[in-house]
């Protein structure tokens, strides 16, 4: 998401800081919108990583049962067109008002259908390869015993030859 709008910023001639700088101001408010790069970048790239983060877990939480690959990925593209219009209503006024007013929105919307559609594919992905790790696991090695096969585990121990008496 982050790149996509990056490029976005950069596409249409502004600097590459654009988004995660307006996202950052949620902590440094509204003077870094006019100051030049600094830790309000990191601190809008953190909280970017934070919110998707969170909804990816969520998502995969209430979606975690479903293994229709193309259900999967409507499911999350719903999800994250969803999160994006409930932010944008509910949670961004409230937290910090110039996020919905100050974004790129054609980008914006794409780029939450993109994670929409990764959050789906990468659910599909990992249960396949949770599936395929279960598959090849091998039996634990059975412990060195002095038993043989044939004899049974409450048969009484034979004396060893080896012993000092």
């Amino acid at each position: 998401m982050l790149g996509m709008l990056v490029s976005e910023s950069l596409w249409s001639g502004h600097v590459w800081w654009e988004v995660p700088n307006l996202l950052g101001s949620t902590f440094y408010g509204t003077r870094v919108l006019h100051s030049g790069a600094g830790l309000s970048i990191l601190a809008g790239i953190a909280l970017h990583f934070v919110i998707t983060g969170t909804l990816g877990g969520l998502f995969g939480l209430a979606c975690g049962g479903i293994h229709q690959r193309g259900r999967l990925v409507l499911l999350g593209v719903l999800a994250a067109v969803g999160w994006y219009n409930i932010a944008n209503a509910t949670f961004w006024p409230r937290v910090n008002p110039w996020v919905p007013f100050a974004s790129p929105r054609p980008a914006t919307i794409f780029s939450h259908v993109l994670l929409g559609a990764c959050l789906g594919y990468m659910g599909q992905r990992q249960k396949a390869s949770i599936a395929a790790s279960a598959r090849h696991v091998e039996p634990p090695p059975m412990e060195h015993s002095s038993l043989s096969p044939a004899e049974p585990a409450d048969a009484p121990a034979k004396p060893t030859t080896d012993a000092l008496e």
